[in-house]
């Protein structure tokens, strides 16, 4: 990887050379997924099944059974809304951090390790999750409109086995591109518990 940052800043090669040469090596993050963010995309979609399915019952009037819900307190919504709130500027301040030092605006060739990325190491996979995790919680919470149900939960917890297979497979990646560097890296930066990394 060095070797085509030092070539890059020298102005041998320009972004769609070193990503090529990316390419060829297998060191961009999508490397080997048949569909890029393939484990994200699938939980999205389970996740999006399962916590809806209910509502598209009940609306579509298909004679199912309903599933028991449980009423999520109006405390717990407006705390989930918190988060959710919260972690909208580490998703853009990851992302923005990552088009700046990037060859493609979304395949960095320079380790990024300060501002969220010295807290966790997926920053934006941290505040999607949270994000699709209590957007459930919100809407039950707060309009009855979505039932939050056995099914509701289980979305939740696919969502997040999902996500942690995309961050999984791109760290087998980054692994690739930056070696030691990037195993000291995951030691001392968690993947996603920020608590710890604060």
């Amino acid at each position: 990887m060095k070797d085509l940052v030092e070539k890059l800043e020298r102005g041998e090669l320009t972004k769609d050379e070193v990503l090529a040469e990316m390419k060829k090596r297998g060191l961009f993050h999508h490397a080997n997924e048949p569909i890029p963010g393939i484990f994200a995309l699938t939980g999205v979609f389970v996740w999006s099944v399962l916590c809806f399915l209910p509502l598209a019952c009940k609306i579509l009037n298909l004679g199912i059974p309903e599933i028991p819900s449980v009423q999520i307190s109006i405390e717990l919504a407006y705390s989930a809304i918190l988060l959710a709130v919260v972690m909208v500027p580490p998703l853009f301040y990851s992302f923005n951090l990552r088009e700046r030092r990037s060859v493609t605006g979304d395949e960095n060739i320079v380790l990024i390790k300060s501002g969220a990325y010295g807290i966790v190491r997926h920053p934006a996979f941290l505040a999607e999750l949270l994000m699709f995790v209590t957007l459930p919680i919100i809407i039950n919470g707060l309009t009855l409109i979505l039932p939050f149900t056995l099914l509701s939960i289980l979305g939740e917890i696919a969502i997040v086995i999902c996500f942690h297979l995309q961050a999984w497979h791109e760290e087998k990646v980054n692994i690739k591109k930056w070696g030691d560097e990037y195993r000291l890296y995951m030691r001392e930066v968690p993947r996603f518990n920020f608590i710890v990394g604060i």
